[in-house]
């Protein structure tokens, strides 16, 4: 049985603050110390003489210096911050992070004890085999949210609000940004800035962090030479001024150039500021474990409960059987996806013995024009025995299935029948795609769970019904709508990703895509951009095919307006605009002469591609016949010079 000196580790007093924020747990013992106001050492020292107290009482002998040893080697330290127990694991002890998790258990839902040092290789491998993310993980936060935090952690000492502040640990950040605006400010603000931030760079405070510390660049380096800076009171001007700007030179050289502007659009600044203000050194944070993962992934996945391998056995984490048991706790039901299970049993019948399996949720927010309802998308890192490296998937769920079709009322056999009729079109949409040369990802699987209903017609409460959904490689790469805009000034980069875009657009008007409400889909995050050895624009992947043969009857003039999005979303940021709008109308237009040229070689193999299917207004094979016909009869020449007018005149509107 598990005893406890001084306070439940998540009791708090009248006003809802923690009672102890500081724990240790001796596995040998089976003891939790988390008495108030002591740190970890003193609370090791408390229970010594607690024990040695208790063997005076029981007239037993002193406690020998090895027994103390073999006790305290089994401590665990603990760090408590509402809702959460934070277990600090020795990185080559992790069994022994595990027993006390496991113990802990006893007192606390183990959805309620998280882990820190995901940073460490040996913790990550560990966290990794036993499909448990989601212990070291933060909850998701969407865009909006994270750039209210940076905009609000904003402060300042004396002077002007230069600092991103961590409320946790007290350090403010200072960025080269931040650093550089001080070179308009007048001697006498520019000398006592520098003062500020020479006094508090080297000053810690009560949690032994720097007061103020230096965003992404070399901090001992450049403490150093504001510690060198001993005379700043008595400087003249000039060599002020001089020593500023030694000071600039060294931060513009020690951060990335992707990292200097404070840009909440880039994803790369807004991810690693965002860390600094909302994390500590020790903190929970997996976004970095997956290294496949490009910024735009930070706070976007939601890490599920799944299973371990325990002696090739596959075993499911029983805090799915808790949250059953508990149906009144809503965070567990959103963080125990029953899913996920069906997802590992056929990952299990695919490859046999696993060796570990991670599998979290996708937010919609990765997508700019993400349909009305949301495709449910999930990303899997799976490892089988045998395999060079692990796999990563990405998961699809069809968005019209039984579920959906129920709910609108239909009845179960109608319901099932129209949900597969949708399964047929949508891989039809895929092969029509193909053919007309959209560069989507090579391969998709198409599979099946089963699910309990539970939606809107009670007479068919509980009833088994089976779930499409589409599973395809991971694309490494950046959507095209998140290029970093110090890319974009590169000409190079800039003429390469504008042949690339006109490349693509092509066969996305010819197939006619668009959103529910007729809008263009395209540069919208679906186009991943694969980049080659030289970080330059390589290919375009369509990583999802939807809205694709949605509108077959409009002509082509009809989406100039959406075409032409982007090139003057991305004119003042390009240092040719006009040479990128050459390349990407060049390319666009020879792309839709060469899938013309290619019809009219063989019309009757297209033609004949969608025989088989289902025939009829409205079918795929109708919206295939359309599509050809179009673009028969298109004038492409018109269009594009179309499309250069539409551009201009937005820019100059502009």
């Amino acid at each position: 049985m598990l005893t406890v000196i001084g306070e439940h580790p998540l009791a708090t007093d009248e006003s809802g603050k923690l009672k102890s924020h500081i724990g240790t747990y001796f596995v040998r013992t089976h003891t939790l110390v988390s008495l108030p106001g002591l740190p970890h050492v003193f609370q090791q020292m408390k229970y010594r003489a607690i024990l040695q107290e208790q063997r005076e009482r029981e007239k037993k002998p002193a406690m020998s210096e090895d027994e103390w040893m073999a006790i305290s080697e089994s401590a665990v330290d603990l760090i408590m911050r509402l809702p959460y127990v934070l277990i600090r694991p020795v990185p080559d002890a992790m069994d022994l992070a595990y027993r006390a998790d496991e113990e802990l258990q006893e007192l606390i839902p183990k959805h309620l004890i998280r882990f820190l040092h995901a940073h460490n290789g040996k913790v990550q491998q560990a966290i990794r085999e036993r499909g448990e993310y989601w212990r070291i993980s933060f909850p998701p936060a969407d865009k909006e949210l994270i750039v209210k935090e940076i905009q609000a952690s904003l402060v300042s000492i004396g002077g002007l609000p230069l600092y991103y502040y961590n409320p946790v640990t007290g350090i403010r950040y200072l960025t080269v940004d931040k650093f550089a605006s001080l070179e308009t400010l007048g001697d006498e603000e520019l000398r006592r800035h520098l003062l500020e931030i020479r006094d508090y760079c080297l000053r810690r405070n009560r949690s032994f962090h720097y007061e103020i510390d230096f965003f992404e660049a070399n901090g001992d380096t450049t403490r150093k030479m504001f510690a060198a800076l001993t005379d700043l009171e008595t400087m003249d001007p000039a060599s002020i001024r001089a020593a500023f700007r030694q000071l600039l030179e060294h931060a513009r050289e020690s951060v990335p150039p992707t990292l200097q502007t404070d840009d909440v659009e880039n994803p790369v600044w807004r991810q690693k500021i965002f860390a600094c203000i909302s994390d500590d050194q020790n903190d929970i944070r997996s976004d970095t474990m997956v290294k496949e993962l490009s910024p735009e992934f930070f706070r976007q996945i939601f890490w599920h409960p799944g299973a371990k391998i325990e002696n090739g056995v596959l075993v499911f984490d029983p805090i799915f059987e808790y949250a059953q048991r508990h149906p009144e706790m809503k965070d567990l039901a959103n963080l125990c996806d029953e899913r996920i299970k069906s997802f590992i049993c056929n990952y299990v019948r695919e490859y046999g013995t696993l060796q570990y399996i991670n599998i979290g949720g996708i937010l919609p927010g990765l997508r700019q024009q993400a349909p009305v309802g949301g495709h449910r998308s999930y990303i899997a890192e799976v490892m089988y025995k045998g395999a060079q490296k692990p796999l990563l998937k990405i998961l699809r769920i069809q968005r019209w299935g039984v579920q959906e079709r129920l709910d609108d009322g239909k009845d179960l056999l109608r319901a099932i029948m129209e949900s597969f009729d949708y399964t047929e079109y949508t891989t039809n949409r895929r092969f029509g795609c193909w053919e007309l040369g959209m560069p989507i990802p090579i391969s998709q699987r198409t599979n099946l769970i089963s699910e309990t209903y539970q939606g809107k017609q009670e007479k068919y409460h509980t009833t088994p019904i089976w779930t499409v959904y589409f599973e395809r490689d991971f694309i490494g790469g950046v959507a095209t709508d998140k290029i970093l805009d110090v890319d974009l000034k590169d000409l190079q980069f800039s003429l390469r990703l504008a042949q690339l875009l006109g490349q693509v657009a092509a066969p996305n008007l010819v197939v006619g895509r668009t959103d529910t409400a007729g809008r263009v889909t395209y540069d919208s995050g679906d186009e991943v951009v694969v980049f080659d050895e030289h970080h330059m624009p390589a290919r375009i992947v369509v990583a999802d095919h939807a809205g694709t043969f949605r509108d077959v009857e409009n002509p082509y003039s009809h989406f100039v307006e959406g075409y032409a999005r982007p090139v003057v979303s991305r004119w003042n940021k390009v240092p040719d605009p006009v040479a990128f709008m050459r390349n990407y109308l060049d390319e666009f237009l020879m792309r839709l002469l060469q899938m013309r040229t290619t019809h009219r070689q063989s019309p009757h193999v297209f033609d004949e591609l969608f025989q088989h299917s289902r025939q009829g207004e409205g079918t795929f094979a109708d919206r295939w016949r359309h599509v050809l016909t179009r673009l028969e009869e298109a004038d492409v020449a018109l269009f594009i010079r179309q499309l250069e007018e539409r551009i201009l005149a937005s820019v100059k509107e502009s």
